[in-house]
């Protein structure tokens, strides 16, 4: 939990955007999971994605998760975000349990309502309570993993209480909740004790800071022992000087962007909204104005964003998000096409979180 230190802690997560190259990049995950075991980074996430190839390699993080445990030794094995609305709780309790013995008691799960209407075709009659059903969730999952105890009625309509195998490693399941633009949200991670995950999309770091205050205002006031810890999502790619990193990593990354905006074009297309509330018909749908917001998306990043740059260039980001209340950043490294360069990074964004411990001064 979070102790005002002056360090900050590095993490690796996986969200890449993928067709038919899923294998590769599985052996990406894998390898860069034993490489953040051995360069002492402190957790490896994976999310819940379906249906699109942005993020769509990773649909369950309970199978990536297991796999990763059994490769590594010491960092955090994290899920996030799991959709929960999507799944019985009780299932969840199961495949997280397990992953918690395979690792010897080093699970974590971030957890998020969803949003795109594309992804309820898992559960339909969740989508319009979702985010009612993730505050919720949090309640049941805790109460679950302690007790081992599920109840619910059955086919025969009689309520009954069950047994839940396996029983995990640790009393206790450190749990996040992903937040973005809402500061609600923010609020709500407070109330409930969570830890917050987070990135700055969208967002500035001075709005994002605002953002954290309201976080650890709110588990203040709810009689909370400590202030949480706030993971930032990052775009990372580290190189010898600013322009070899920016050079490499900008087709990448515009490549990447393009994926997302088309994900969410989709979901409009299906009659949802996109995250940021707008409707279809005010949605650029012409291949040049995606290009353009991509190229927006990708000078955004760039400016103080992202971790993409020398190494000199990302201590002073860290400081940034440092002074703004972050404890953790989570490497989102594989927007990357090329395997053998990410892993090679490795070591260079290993040299941006050995100095941290003077963020602080």
């Amino acid at each position: 939990m979070w102790d005002n230190r002056d360090d900050i802690d590095f993490g690796l997560f996986f969200f890449a955007a993928v067709g038919d190259e899923s294998a590769d990049t599985y052996r990406l995950m894998l390898d860069a999971a034993r490489e953040a075991d051995r360069l002492g980074f402190s957790f490896v996430s994976t999310p819940e994605r379906h249906f699109h190839r942005f993020g769509g390699a990773f649909p369950n993080p309970a199978v990536t998760c297991a796999a990763i445990a059994a490769v590594t030794e010491r960092v955090q094995v994290r899920a996030g975000s799991v959709v929960t609305p999507l799944h019985p709780t009780a299932r969840l309790i199961e495949d997280f349990a397990m992953v918690d013995g395979i690792s010897g008691g080093r699970v974590g799960i971030s957890v998020g309502s969803g949003w795109n209407v594309n992804d309820f075709v898992l559960a339909k009659d969740a989508y319009e309570t979702r985010r009612a059903r993730m505050l919720d969730d949090i309640h049941r999952i805790r109460e679950v993993w302690s007790t081992g105890k599920w109840r619910a009625e059955n086919s025969l309509g009689v309520t009954v209480e069950l047994d839940v195998y396996p029983r995990p490693v640790q009393p206790d399941l450190d749990l996040w909740i992903t937040a973005s633009r809402s500061e609600e949200t923010f609020r709500h991670a407070g109330e409930l004790g969570t830890n917050l995950l987070t990135h700055l999309e969208n967002q500035d770091v001075e709005a994002l800071g605002a953002k954290i205050a309201a976080y650890r205002e709110a588990r203040k006031l709810a009689g909370w022992p400590d202030g949480g810890k706030v993971t930032l999502m990052m775009h990372t790619f580290v190189a010898p000087t600013d322009e070899e990193a920016r050079d490499y990593a900008t087709p990448w990354l515009k490549r990447y962007l393009l994926s997302a905006i088309d994900l969410e074009a989709k979901a409009v297309d299906s009659g949802g909204l996109m995250s940021g509330g707008k409707e279809g018909s005010e949605f650029m749908s012409v291949d040049h104005a995606r290009g353009r917001l991509a190229e927006l998306g990708v000078n955004r990043y760039l400016d103080g964003r992202s971790l993409i740059g020398s190494v000199e260039h990302c201590r002073e980001v860290v400081r940034q998000v440092k002074s703004m209340g972050v404890d953790e950043i989570a490497c989102l490294i594989d927007f990357i096409g090329e395997p053998w360069r990410v892993l090679d990074s490795l070591a260079s964004l290993a040299e941006v979180r050995e100095p941290s411990a003077a963020v602080g001064g």
